[in-house]
């Protein structure tokens, strides 16, 4: 607790610092203008008073072309300078700030009979936050009369006759066109022009063009990503962007994150998660920022963008850049939200009454295999548990009732300022999210055993013009996450509460834990409140300065940087130990129930371990850009190194990383493109001579529309055509490190036995080989292809951008897997694997307007499989059975064709024998198919069936639209081409006397229902684990795990500014989401199609559906 406070204590000085330099940024402008010089322009003017202040202005260029001033020489306050210079030439000006605009002064209009002008006023604002847009143009169509708008984004302008087509633009946004037929007053919200805003994107190391990137690659913004009211940024990213697939496969609070994948899988060895950097930082865990602070977030996808990376970019890259300062007044922003999350779906199991009945129908059917039938529950405990009538004894307990709530809070809120001046701009938040538990009764012992996670966010950056060619950027980012839950694991507890017979106990009587039966794995309650309380501490402090120099003085277009970052991870575990007292029932002769203690009471116990990490980053970098005429250049040289000091690496040797990028582009009146990438690496996983590696990546590009024969039209105004092919590599086998090491020696206890039998003889300590190594081990390489192409259609209000893409890896680092147990040592890695990962993906944009209603629609496709080319396996006596030639993952198994539904059939001379359960098929049981055709189903028969537990087909189909301040939004997120394990007890009841789900006896087989025709889903009923046949991995195990997926739908409402200038604010915006409201799949009830099937003693936390109601306002 000390060392929390002590933490605490230091962040809050950081935020007390950080917000002294905000408010002494806002007195960082000198209130005096002086402007000199002779016969100057107006524009130039306006031009020096920016270049010399913190004042933005604001006009229409026509209005002050060909005004001039001979002699100019004024110093004073802004109003006395612009009073001198705007005298007499009919121009109006407005100071709201810091921002100025400025209007020529137009006479009304003189309306004679002959020719009427009618006035049309109206008011422009920013579609998304509802603040007034400043400056934007308003023009008559076809005329160059026209007006701009006013500090309050209001303005009036007279035309002649009946009607008009207004044209309204503003830099940044998308030009909007209003037919005026009676309107007298208007409303215009423009929306981004997310293609101009992207016109420069986030490469790695650096920034480009977005028409001239030849690399794949795709990009989200923040107004998306805080779309949906999620715990980290990971689940955000499902179903929007192509070539990233998504899986959620835990609810938990705070250990919810979604396992991403960039283009499938590529190798059956080591991870396949993506490398996330943070502002040009690596990341271990981008999940804990808060998505208010982030600007953008870039993915990374073929060879030629992920080169420069080297070995860390095998697997694609994931670019997060947050948000700065820009020049303008202090802008404060508050956002804040309350959610209700409630389980997406959960199973329900049989009561008392049921589940006995069924459990001694189960039994009759085990019968045939064991040879006798003893009814586990006489007639007379079945009545009672009908009846209902002694609960204590013969209780009907629904553990998923009891032990879970049916609803959470989940709370999120932000604040940040922005803002700054010509040297120096900022960027300042601090968030907090609250996020709890489904858990029900955790206070019965005292103490609270509800799951709760918390998280801080804190975030300073800020942009420093030291002088005309040196800037520095300082970032300084904390995150404390505080995690509390009980010591027996939520995952546990799962499987308790779903596992549980409800006639075990009656659960809770007069405060106390009541338990009838003992069963396998316990009381859910116990197993809850008795274990203790785990509380977990982890706070992240990640700091880095980047200093840029200019040297265009020099060479033009030469600029220098370097960037030192340092990264602090501390983590405090505390465990408090405490068993929770059990009741066992006992009745009286007098009828009255005494409940006896089961235990001995014990003191807390307590536990506590600290952990820390700590990375050193260090890069070196020149950059040059130039223009030629119609040539572009541009180059960078980039030396980096890193070194991770954590104690728990092997050997405890600080682990080292150090490398040379290099990226060159080029092109010709943006029509041809040449971009060539590269990484040097060096491991220390290797011997010498192998220990570097260097990885090209070429890429061109053509852009068709630009040629000089390309006909300039609206139906096809632009058309990219590109191509890449390069190498990434890999050196890591897991942890394990310095695989060239030679073989190591390890002491082991009882290896010698010396002495005489019966006196002195006896074990002594001696000495075996250990893991051997592999000083011939080299880099595994992955070459990757792609061609990809971007199409606009009409006028750019359709995009489409498409991709495919290959990849083969070769050399995968793995380990053997057909080493002979003689030899008695660990073999080291080889270089003995080879895979292809390819496919194709798809995205699709409309954008449009109908007067006033703007609408979008959005769809994105990813398909990517794989296929193993080589692995080391042991022979195998038919080809099917091979794993080498599947994809990675891929499900083997039984072709089962349905049921043996009668005795004929099982009697039948040709029926293959099983070898499971000694060949005692019955009615009911699973019919598998006979692959080998050698009558007997063995595992020669199995073969691959469905697909891997990750899917290989993902899309997602988005909507939405905006009109007078409301705006809504709609996210579709499926997935196909993914096979699950089910779990056994899922479809197997009374394991271990355990429980049975309620749709076991609905869907299992009878005779009765065969005779009748109904649908028959599952084998005959058993129990106790004696039938092993009907559950051996199958076409009936492996279910089909597609689904799709309701994941966010939102709706808004922007407030006017007129109705905010009351209290000072610039916008304000209301707004209800939700995510995960719907899900369909055809899995069995209770099942979520992106979790893992429960196995052993483990089941997954339920995703949750969340309902989210929440504000943002700016001032």
């Amino acid at each position: 607790m000390e060392k929390k406070k002590r933490l605490n204590r230091t962040i809050y000085k950081e935020l007390v610092l950080v917000l002294f330099l905000c408010s002494s940024l806002t007195l960082y402008a000198s209130p005096q203008i002086y402007v000199k010089g002779r016969s100057m322009s107006l524009l130039q003017i306006i031009q020096d008073i920016e270049k010399k202040s913190d004042y933005s202005f604001f006009y229409n260029p026509e209005d002050l072309s060909g005004l001039t001033l001979e002699d100019v020489n004024c110093n004073g306050s802004i109003e006395g300078v612009l009073a001198i210079v705007l005298k007499g030439h009919n121009i109006d000006y407005q100071i709201n700030g810091k921002e100025i605009v400025l209007r020529k002064n137009v006479k009304a209009p003189v309306v004679t009979q002959e020719k009427k002008e009618r006035i049309v006023k109206g008011t422009v604002i920013d579609a998304e936050d509802g603040s007034p847009i400043i400056g934007a143009n308003v023009i008559i169509k076809g005329t160059q009369k026209g007006v701009i708008t006013d500090y309050e984004g209001v303005f009036s302008l007279s035309f002649p006759g009946e009607g008009c087509t207004l044209e309204i633009s503003y830099l940044g946004y998308q030009k909007q066109t209003v037919n005026i037929t009676n309107q007298t007053e208007i409303n215009i919200r423009l929306r981004l022009d997310n293609q101009l805003l992207e016109e420069v994107v986030v490469v790695g190391y650096g920034t480009q063009k977005k028409e001239t990137v030849t690399g794949a690659i795709a990009a989200i913004n923040s107004e998306k990503l805080v779309q949906s009211p999620q715990a980290n940024i990971s689940n955000s990213l499902a179903g929007r962007l192509p070539g990233v697939l998504a899986i959620q496969r835990n609810g938990e609070p705070g250990g919810d994150a979604t396992e991403l994948r960039i283009r499938g899988t590529g190798t059956f060895s080591g991870s396949s998660g993506p490398l996330v950097m943070i502002d040009g930082i690596e990341s271990l865990n981008y999940n804990n920022l808060d998505p208010n602070e982030i600007e953008n977030i870039s993915i990374l996808k073929d060879a030629s963008a992920t080169a420069v990376y080297g070995v860390r970019g095998a697997n694609g890259v994931l670019l997060i850049t947050t948000k700065r300062g820009t020049k303008q007044a202090p802008a404060i922003s508050f956002s804040t939200n309350v959610a209700i999350a409630q389980f997406t779906d959960l199973r329900k199991n049989l009561g008392s009454y049921e589940w006995a009945k069924t459990f001694n129908e189960a039994l009759k059917y085990n019968s045939y295999i064991t040879g006798n039938y003893i009814p586990k529950f006489t007639e007379e405990d079945l009545e009672h548990y009908r009846k209902g009538d002694d609960p204590i004894f013969y209780p009907d307990t629904d553990w998923i009732s009891m032990m879970l709530r049916n609803q959470s809070l989940q709370t999120q809120s932000n604040l940040n300022i922005s803002g700054g001046t010509d040297n120096i701009k900022y960027f300042i938040t601090a968030g907090i999210f609250d996020q709890q538990g489904l858990f029900n009764n955790t206070s019965l012992t005292g103490d609270n055993y509800q799951m709760r996670f918390r998280r801080y966010n804190f975030r300073s950056n800020f942009d420093i013009n030291i002088t005309k060619r040196l800037t520095s950027s300082v970032n300084l980012s904390a995150q404390i996450e505080d995690r509390k839950g009980p010591i027996a694991g939520v995952n546990y507890i799962m499987d308790r509460l779903y596992n549980a017979p409800p006639n075990i106990s009656p659960g809770i009587i007069d405060g106390k834990i009541i338990n009838v039966y003992d069963v396998f794995g316990g009381n859910p309650l116990e197993q809850l409140l008795g274990t203790g309380v785990h509380n977990e501490y982890v706070s992240y402090l990640t700091s880095s300065v980047k200093l840029k120099y200019d040297f265009d003085h020099l060479v033009k277009g030469l600029s220098a940087h370097g960037t030192i970052s340092y990264w602090h991870y501390m983590q405090n575990d505390k465990k408090y130990h405490k068993s929770a007292q059990t009741y066992n029932p006992i009745r009286n002769s007098d009828g009255t129930i005494l409940y006896a203690p089961q235990k001995e009471e014990k003191p807390y116990g307590f536990e506590e371990a600290n952990a820390k990490t700590r990375r050193i980053y260090l890069e070196f970098a020149l950059n040059y850009n130039r223009q030629i005429k119609d040539h572009s250049f541009t180059a960078m040289f980039l030396y980096n190194q890193s070194k991770l000091h954590d104690p728990t690496l092997a050997y405890a040797i600080p682990n080292g990383v150090q490398g040379l990028v290099g990226r060159v582009t080029y092109d010709y009146k943006k029509r041809y493109l040449a971009e060539f990438n590269a990484g040097y690496n060096g491991t220390e996983n290797f011997a010498k001579g192998k220990r570097f590696g260097f990885f090209p990546a070429y890429s061109l590009g053509w852009v068709a529309s630009e040629e000089p024969f390309f006909p300039k039209n609206e139906v096809i105004p632009f058309l990219r055509i590109r191509g890449s092919y390069g190498e990434v590599g890999n050196d890591k086998v897991g942890g394990t490190r310095f695989l060239y090491n030679p073989s190591s020696y390890v002491y082991q206890n009882n290896t010698y036995n010396f002495g005489k039998p019966g006196s002195t003889f006896q074990p002594y300590q001696g000495s075996s080989e250990g893991v051997i190594g592999n000083p011939l081990l080299t880099w595994e390489r992955a070459k990757k292809a792609n061609i990809g192409a971007d199409i606009h259609f009409w006028n750019n209000k359709i995009r489409l951008t498409g991709d495919y893409f290959y990849e083969t890896r070769n050399n995968i680092l793995a380990t053997p897997q057909t080493t002979p147990e003689i030899t008695g040592v660990t073999f080291p890695a080889q270089n003995l694997g080879k895979m292809k990962n390819y496919g194709f993906e798809l995205d699709l944009t409309y954008e449009n307007n109908i007067r006033e209603f703007n609408y979008w629609v959005q769809g994105n496709f990813t398909y990517a499989t794989n296929r193993i080319l080589f692995q080391d396996e042991v022979n195998r006596v038919y080809p099917y059975s091979y794993r080498t030639g599947q994809r990675y993952g891929q499900y083997f198994g039984y072709i089962a064709e349905g049921f043996y539904n009668t005795w004929e059939e099982v009697n039948d001379a040709n029926r293959p024998v099983s070898i499971e359960n000694s060949n005692k098929i019955m009615p009911g049981d699973v019919k598998f198919k006979d692959i080998n055709g050698d009558g007997i189903i063995n595992a020669d028969d199995a073969v691959p069936i469905g697909y891997s537990d990750f899917p290989e087909i993902v899309y997602g189909i988005s909507f939405g639209g905006e009109f007078k301040g409301f705006d809504f939004s709609v996210l579709f997120q499926g997935a196909t081409n993914v096979s699950r394990y089910t779990y056994i007890t899922s479809v197997r009841p009374f394991e271990n006397d355990q429980m049975a789900q309620a749709y076991i006896p609905e869907m299992s087989w009878t005779y009765e229902k065969y005779l009748n025709g109904d649908e028959i889903k599952l084998p005959h009923l058993s129990a106790q684990q004696v039938q092993r046949h009907n559950y051996q991995s199958s076409t009936f195990i492996i279910q089909d795990a597609s689904y799709l997926r309701l994941k966010n739908a939102e709706i808004g409402y922007t407030f006017k500014h007129s109705i905010l200038k009351k209290i000072r604010a610039s916008s304000l915006r209301l707004y209800v989401n939700g995510n995960n409201l719907i899900t369909w799949h055809g899995l069995y009830p209770g099942e979520d199609p992106e979790q893992v099937s429960r196995g052993g003693d483990w089941a997954p936390y339920p995703n949750t559906r969340v309902v989210n109601f929440g504000f943002n306002i700016k001032f």
